[in-house]
């Protein structure tokens, strides 16, 4: 504990010893950021690990190794951390750093209870797809972990005090299946019948918010806790061993986890001969477990109860969590330990309870009398958790469950737990998470007895690690043989389920097969007219498992599409070969393959990376060039639909001998993919669309400049709005030889352009009425597209409507200023835009002032006659002025003229 006190420093008294509380804060939070730093994350790295001398031999197996482990300074170094990357060995000697975490598995008081018992989750750091969950108790160090698609276990060895990191394998798990007994699981009317079952009708957990912690009651016989060591604490630690494995798998596949409840030690007994039970599946008649349950705590203390036993078996309620036959759930084993004892048979029998029903379709074995006509997905004894692995007899598909549930199943969880009765208790927290988005892809038809390759995709906002699991979704029908379940009924599933992995691809059947001629049983090829049903599903670790679906529709035939030419006794040199094919009549309808491409593996057909033709003719033969230098006695050739699924291998590897460098052979262009663009948009123009003669793969393209297009690279980008046909000139290259120029012709599809509405204004008088506004006259459309008002949006006081492909105006009474109208005009495609008229409305008009009344004018006096005619010159003023400053100018000069006569 860090203990922080605060100095008494005072600024004002210079005698003062302590630091300004702003320097000691910041001392103090250094030295606390310091120590929570040190007890955050704490390294537990291999030298804390010892390999035993003893393990030399096995360890080159690379399938098991042997170590000590310093268990004393781990535990020291678990209980101080709260996270702690720790070092873990794998089974062929290396070692990888996980990231532990405590989890809680156990409610707090009984954590508290038992502190020796720690449980942690944890991922390798840098790859968190590769996770696993461990526990540290009185047993010793348990880890269950993922490693790049395998799980590594870490057990204590006890007789030999050390522990043991191994893959499990089938030889070890098919002992514990020899006196399995299993059940359907128990209907109880008004609660297992309260579920739909139709997949049509199920959620999806990509439709998940919330992640589920169910109280969980485990209780154990005195025989099952005397195999664990006899004591209390033993026991419960076996018990928290094992839900902390199978809440591994239900938080992944479902977001549901367990957490022991408080008094579960109380239900763990150490007394065979005096415990309330018989230690075999006859514990689930009656009340029996239920009732020992509810000894030590109430029924309202517990969401899910379950009995394990020493004697082989398991039997549930079907979806009974949250319900009053909640506690009907029993898994027995003779060795209740392991993988082979938590995913098997505790993990199933849980699954019944949650809802899930059997996936199998076998009648071999315990099989009978156990299939599930409606949930019967998987073909055989099924391989995933709610299947019947190892012990259906030769309908056994492997010996023990893969780590998962199959689609359907998780459906049918989900449903209970968040539709019906499980959605009544139980703890929720929000996940903050979102589910992948899934692409399943295009729908595609292939020909009967042919392999396929499906690639999907999918993308997570939260960046979260993706798994992907392809997996057929047709109901079977029962079969009762191993050789039943290797034929096409025309129904069934004909391909099983294998564990997720990190890629979007599967190829039907596996590449290993299809290399040897031969089809492991669990899978086989269709021969017979169907349809096949297949959805991927994708996980995100967090609690979702999202899907998308497709399908494969079978043409049968007589012959599957193969490769004919060459086989295992060809040989070829550097020069041209034939390539033939059995067409299996896929170049005609139904199926369409107009092209195919062919390509080499150099190492028997894992690998396919060289190019002999690109998008030739489905025609069943095609002659290619060996233009590098390969030799090689492992040589395949593949022929492809270029536009499809299936594919052919050829049969057996072939030799190919390099015998010097062939002539270099000027490419010849013949033909190209059907190209196409929408209009303004980009294509990028590939090697692999355009064909060549011989099939010549060719090194590269060049693209010349041109019309209507501009160039990057090989990305063409048409004019704006240009629509149409593109012609690009191209020169393709191969081993230096250049080809003469030829043009690809790509399609521009016109696409829509919006309109485009330019805003207008108006004067609008006073008072007018039924203004016409032909708002449309400087509206234009690039694609020439006869325009209309399909809308407007008005908010005065006046009236707008549309008439005469334009807007009829009409103010509000008296109104006067500045209106507004808001428009939308269409295309008549799709395309649409809005423009604004801004009217201006005059002010109303303005009455004169009435003038008063004139007076009248003074008469003028009467004038004499002589000055009469003056006034036929004047004008109303000026001229009156005028005529008199002519005669008296007149006067003037007459007077003038007289003084020089008399001078004179």
């Amino acid at each position: 504990m860090l203990v922080i006190m605060w100095s008494n420093y005072d600024p004002n008294d210079n005698n003062s010893t302590g630091l300004p509380m702003n320097k000691l804060s910041l001392i103090c939070l250094m030295l606390l950021f310091t120590c929570h730093s040190a007890l955050a994350v704490q390294l537990i790295d291999q030298t804390h690990w010892t390999v035993l001398e003893r393990d030399s031999q096995l360890k080159r197996t690379h399938t098991e190794q042997y170590l000590e482990l310093d268990l004393a300074s781990v535990r020291a170094k678990l209980v101080a951390a709260s996270k702690l990357d720790m070092a873990l060995p794998l089974p062929n000697g290396e070692f990888v750093t996980f990231r532990l975490e405590p989890s809680q598995v156990m409610a707090p008081e009984l954590a508290n209870k038992y502190p020796d018992i720690m449980t942690f989750k944890g991922a390798q750091l840098g790859e968190p797809s590769n996770f696993g969950t461990f526990d540290l108790s009185p047993k010793g160090f348990y880890g269950m972990f993922e490693h790049q698609g395998k799980t590594v276990y870490i057990d204590p060895q006890p007789a030999s005090h050390s522990y043991r990191s191994y893959y499990f394998t089938p030889t070890e798990q098919h002992t514990l299946a020899a006196d399995m007994k299993r059940h359907p699981p128990i209907r109880f009317p008004g609660i297992s019948d309260a579920r739909t079952n139709k997949p049509e009708g199920l959620m999806q957990t990509s439709q998940i918010s919330e992640r589920i912690v169910y109280r969980l009651a485990v209780a154990a016989t005195g025989e099952y806790t005397a195999y664990h060591g006899g004591t209390r604490a033993l026991g419960l630690a076996a018990i928290v061993t094992m839900v902390n494995r199978v809440n591994q798998v239900y938080a992944r596949d479902l977001g549901v986890t367990f957490q022991l409840v408080a008094n579960n030690d109380l239900i763990v007994f150490l007394d065979a001969q005096t415990d309330p039970f018989t230690n075999t599946d006859q514990d689930i008649d009656g009340d029996v477990i239920s009732q020992a349950i509810e000894s030590v705590m109430s029924d309202a203390d517990y969401d899910i109860g379950h009995l394990v036993v020493t004697t082989g078996g398991g039997v549930a309620g079907l979806g009974v969590v949250c319900t009053t036959q909640k506690a009907s759930g029993l898994t027995g084993s003779p060795q209740p330990e392991a993988d082979a004892f938590y995913i098997d048979y505790v993990a199933h029998e849980i699954g019944h309870q949650l809802g899930a029903e059997h996936t199998f379709n076998g009648l071999v074995g315990a099989c009978q009398g156990n299939r599930s006509g409606l949930s019967a997905y998987e073909p055989a004894s099924g391989s995933t958790i709610m299947g019947y692995t190892g012990i259906c007899g030769e309908q056994d598909l492997q010996l023990n469950s893969d780590p998962f549930f199959h689609l359907h199943s998780i459906e049918q969880m989900v449903e209970v737990t968040r539709q019906g009765v499980g959605n009544t208790c139980g703890t929720r927290t929000n996940l903050n998470n979102q589910s992948p988005v899934v692409d399943a892809g295009e729908d595609f038809t292939i020909p009967a007895r042919t392999p396929f390759t499906l690639t999907g995709s999918a993308t997570d906002s939260d960046s979260d690690t993706l798994s992907f699991s392809w997996q057929q979704f047709d109901l079977g029908t029962a079969t009762n043989s191993a050789s039943q379940d290797a034929i096409d009924s025309g129904t069934g599933p004909l391909f099983r389920v294998f564990n997720p992995t990190m890629g979007p691809s599967r190829t039907f059947p596996k590449l290993v097969d299809i290399l040897t001629n031969s089809v492991a049983y669990g899978e086989a090829y269709p021969t017979t007219n169907r349809t096949l049903n297949f959805r991927l599903a994708v996980r995100d670790g967090q609690g979702h498992v999202a899907s998308d679906t497709m399908q494969v529709t079978v043409v049968n035939s007589a012959t599957g599409f193969r490769v004919t030419q060459p086989d295992s006794n060809s040989q070829w040199l550097s020069q041209t070969h034939t390539v033939t094919w059995d067409t299996a009549n896929t170049q005609n309808a139904p199926v369409s393959c107009s092209r195919v491409s062919i390509s080499l593996s150099t190492d028997g057909g894992v690998n396919f990376g060289t190019s002999l033709a690109n998008g030739v003719d489905n025609d069943g033969e095609q002659d290619v060039v060996i233009t590098s230098a390969i030799s090689t006695d492992s040589a395949r050739v593949r022929v492809n639909c270029t536009d499809n699924v299936f594919f052919a291998i050829s049969s057996g590897n072939f030799t190919i001998n390099f015998d010097g460098p062939p002539a270099a052979i000027k490419p010849v262009f013949v033909s190209q993919q059907v190209l196409s663009v929408a209009e303004d948009q980009r294509i990028q123009i590939k090697k692999e669309d355009l064909n060549f003669e011989l099939g010549l793969a060719v090194d590269s393209i060049t693209l010349l400049p041109g019309d209507n297009y501009t160039l990057t690279d090989l990305t063409v980008s048409p004019s704006e709005n240009y629509n149409g046909e593109l012609q690009i000139s191209a020169i393709a290259t191969k081993d230096g030889q250049s080809s003469e120029a030829f043009t690809i012709k790509v399609t521009v599809t016109a696409v829509n352009d919006a309109p485009v509405a330019q805003n207008d204004t108006a004067d609008v008088a006073f008072q007018a009425e039924q203004v016409l506004l032909s708002v449309l006259d400087n509206d234009t459309d690039v694609d020439n597209d006869p325009l209309s008002i399909s809308s407007v949006d008005y908010q005065g006081s006046g009236t707008v409507t549309i008439a005469q492909n334009g807007l009829v105006y009409t103010p509000g009474s008296a109104f006067s200023g500045t209106d507004t109208i808001t428009y939308t005009v269409s295309d008549g495609n799709g395309g649409s835009a809005t423009g604004q008229v801004t009217l201006t409305v005059a002010a109303a008009p303005v009455e004169p002032e009435p003038e008063p009344d004139p007076q009248p004018d003074p008469q003028p006096a009467p004038q004499p006659e002589t000055q009469t005619p003056t006034q036929s010159l004047d004008d109303g003023g000026s001229g009156g002025s005028l005529f008199m400053m002519l005669w008296l100018l007149i006067a003037c000069v007459c007077i003038r003229v007289g003084v020089k006569q008399y001078e004179g």
